[in-house]
């Protein structure tokens, strides 16, 4: 036990200073290279495990890759990993050649190993931000693939794949799909609504290929469990084993059933020794062998999250009194209590919200999960010998998953799915509350110190923390789109949020630029899905006090959302004005009967601190024409370029009764400068626009505009 504990004490903070300080991990190696020449210790050569885990931390030489403009193109490589989305119809394949890495969508299915050779036609597409590579589109009809040598990863691969096709084939909707998922990991993608419901309960380590897995097949295969132990049969014990090998070989490598696997395999070697293994072994072997082989993994949330939900578990201990089945649920309620309060701290600061519905749901649903894991496993190698009995099996496991999906969906709508935190806290008061939870710790080792350090690194995300209160708004780079987050007086303020290329990009944006978890007001300018369609995923991560919605949105599933976590929502039809907040006004200008939800796009009003932002929506000729007529286009520092800076007959008279310092303009990339925009410098506004620029952001005092690339004051106004 002294020589791991030794080793590890050198290998893992090696391996986290290569992370943040990589002349600190080459100095903490020099170190151990010393001690294990010099000291006179019997596990002195653990100094050396510092200098290998340095070296696998090193980063690779970034090789950019020289991108043709937009239009067609030909790709060709070897392939290295491959991502389906059956429900999709899409298959995301990367080529590599050691030195560099590209993606590539498919709009099909793509019938390819690890290794083959692919050669295709695609297209290249603009960048959505400037600081993000463009994307490349091929045809699955058009690919030509050349098979690859034979290797073990490629036989691995190989064998996934007709598991996947058996999966697929058997159970040919969502179902299997998320059947797939479950059994052989991330290279199949079940739906997203699903996955979605799954991170709001909590239930995502049930989901995703984990070593929680590996555990429910060794117990399944007899490995451990009640009148079970490790060794006991050496032939049994080799057996399975080998199983679970070969199953963290199909999956892919994942390196939570790696971890599993190899701490099963330490366990059953011990016992065949008649040497003890403790939890601390257990935990410590595998933690050395992620320095050697992913150093990076160690400060990721998976890695962070198994070894915390493991001490959890531990720490619940074992339960006495007659064995049962309430015996069985007050022990797996118990585990799943200690296992979710242990990962609290994390779930917070990796995703800024808690699932305490977990709690009872993870205990409940994980015989579930185990009877569909291993059918799933059973019914697909059947599949592929005795198809007649597979597809029989088939009917019983797809009502199984039905049960499953239906009872993680109806637990999506029970409240406090998730909770979201009230701020993000900064980082001296993460820091202070890290060193409180060690000294917890050190004082009251066990259950109370470990649940005292745990509710002390999760009180700074629910304090009433001050935020900054300074005037300023956001404008994220999402495409073709918009998204957009303003501070005035205090409260946060969100106009819009979507994108027809990366909806996920335009909540995520949103939701790191939040200090505080909540949103005061929500105004969402039109019903096209581009200023809309992100704001499911922002819905889930932070709560809304009240939102002004354009009255075409009534009746629709955005505004039964919103009405159903209980935000305030108020419609605005042709002609309508609203001041939600005293630094805010939102109008609709009278257009007819009939005009298009552009013309109706809803025109807000921002005041930060001396500055006055005019934001038009996606208003063309007509809206824009009736805004001017009605007064809403009042003059103002900064103008929004109306529907992303496109064409618009009326922009010259908008320009000339705004007159604005600053103009902006969300668009993609491939827009340029826009037409709006060049015909605003032609007025003589300053002009930014996210597709050159990137995430532009207004400071309201003293008026600033800057980005990741630029920043300067806004211009002088006219005389």
């Amino acid at each position: 036990m002294a020589p791991l504990v030794w080793c590890a004490a050198f290998a893992v903070p090696a391996a986290l200073l290569g992370r943040v300080a990589l002349p600190a991990a080459a100095a903490w190696a020099a170190l151990g290279l010393l001690l294990a020449r010099w000291l006179p210790h019997r596990c002195r050569l653990a100094g050396l495990c510092a200098l290998p885990v340095v070296l696998a931390g090193v980063p690779p030489r970034d090789v950019a890759i020289a991108w043709p403009r937009p239009g067609p193109c030909a790709v060709a490589g070897t392939v290295v990993d491959v991502v389906r989305a059956p429900q999709a119809g899409l298959a995301w394949v990367t080529l590599g050649d050691g030195h560099t890495t590209l993606r590539v969508q498919f709009d099909g299915d793509v019938d390819v190993l690890p290794g083959d050779r692919l050669h295709a036609l695609g297209r290249v597409g603009a960048a959505v931000a400037p600081e993000l590579a463009p994307t490349v589109h091929a045809s699955a009809a058009a690919a030509a693939i050349e098979a690859g040598p034979w290797s073990l990863p490629r036989a691995a691969a190989a064998a996934r794949r007709a598991l996947e096709r058996q999966l697929l084939g058997l159970i040919p909707d969502e179902r299997g799909a998320m059947l797939a998922s479950l059994l052989l990991g991330r290279g199949t993608r079940s739906s997203t609504a699903l996955a979605n419901a799954h991170q709001g309960t909590g239930l995502s380590h049930l989901l995703a290929v984990s070593g929680a897995h590996a555990a429910m097949l060794a117990m399944l295969l007899g490995l451990v469990g009640r009148g079970q132990r490790l060794g006991a049969g050496s032939r049994r014990t080799a057996a399975v084993l080998l199983v679970l090998f070969a199953y963290a070989a199909i999956t892919g490598g994942e390196p939570p059933v790696v971890r599993a696997v190899a701490t099963f395999a330490l366990a059953a070697l011990a016992t065949r020794l008649g040497r003890p293994c403790p939890l601390s072994t257990g935990l410590l072997a595998p933690a050395v062998a992620t320095c050697l082989w992913q150093p990076e993994a160690l400060l990721g949330p998976s890695f962070l999250l198994s070894y915390a939900a493991v001490v959890g578990l531990a720490l619940a201990g074992p339960t006495g009194g007659e064995p049962g089945l309430r015996r069985h649920l007050a022990a797996s309620c118990r585990g799943s209590g200690w296992a979710t309060l242990l990962t609290a701290p994390l779930t917070l600061f990796f995703f800024g919200q808690l699932a305490p519905w977990t709690v009872l749901l993870t205990p409940l649903l994980g015989p579930l999960v185990a009877l569909l894991l291993f059918g799933s496993l059973f019914t697909a190698l059947l599949g592929l010998c005795l198809p007649a009995v597979a597809t029989g099996l088939a009917v019983p496991l797809a009502a199984a998953t039905s049960l499953y999906a239906a009872t993680v969906q109806a637990a999506d709508d029970l409240p406090g799915t998730p909770v979201p935190a009230w701020c993000v806290p900064p980082a001296w008061l993460l820091g202070l509350a890290a060193g409180a939870a060690l000294v917890a710790v050190g004082c009251a080792p066990g259950r109370r110190g470990a649940a005292i350090a745990a509710s002390l690194l999760i009180g700074p995300y629910f304090l009433p923390l001050r935020p900054d209160d300074g005037p300023r708004l956001w404008l994220f780079a999402v495409g073709h789109g918009q998204a957009s987050l303003g501070s005035v007086g205090g409260r946060r303020v969100v106009l819009d949020c979507g994108s027809l290329q990366a909806p996920g990009r335009a909540a995520g944006e949103l939701l790191r630029a939040l200090d505080r978890r909540h949103v005061d007001l929500l105004v969402v300018s039109h019903a096209d899905a581009d200023h809309h369609n992100g704001l499911e995923l922002l819905l889930r991560a932070v709560p809304v006090d009240a939102a002004v919605l354009p009255a075409r949105l009534a009746g629709s599933d955005l505004g039964r959302r919103l009405a159903a976590q209980g935000t305030r929502v108020q419609f605005l039809g042709p002609g309508e004005r609203l001041q939600p907040l005293p630094e805010v006004t939102v109008a609709v200008p009278w257009v007819p009967k009939g005009s298009s939800d552009n013309d109706q796009s809803l025109w807000t009003q921002l005041r930060l601190g001396d500055t006055r932002v005019l934001c038009t929506g996606d208003a063309e000729a007509l809206g824009t024409a009736a805004a001017i007529a009605q007064g809403l286009a009042v003059p103002s520092e900064v103008l929004l370029l109306p529907h992303h800076g496109r064409r618009n007959p009326a922009a010259a008279h908008l320009l000339a009764r705004v007159r604005p310092r600053v103009c902006l303009g969300s668009a993609a990339a491939a827009d340029g400068d826009t037409a709006l925009g060049r015909l605003a410098r032609a007025f003589g506004a300053d002009l930014w626009i996210t597709g050159q620029h990137g995430t532009i952001e207004l400071l309201g005092t003293p008026p600033r505009v800057r980005s990741r690339s630029d920043g300067r004051p806004l211009p002088p106004g006219p005389p």
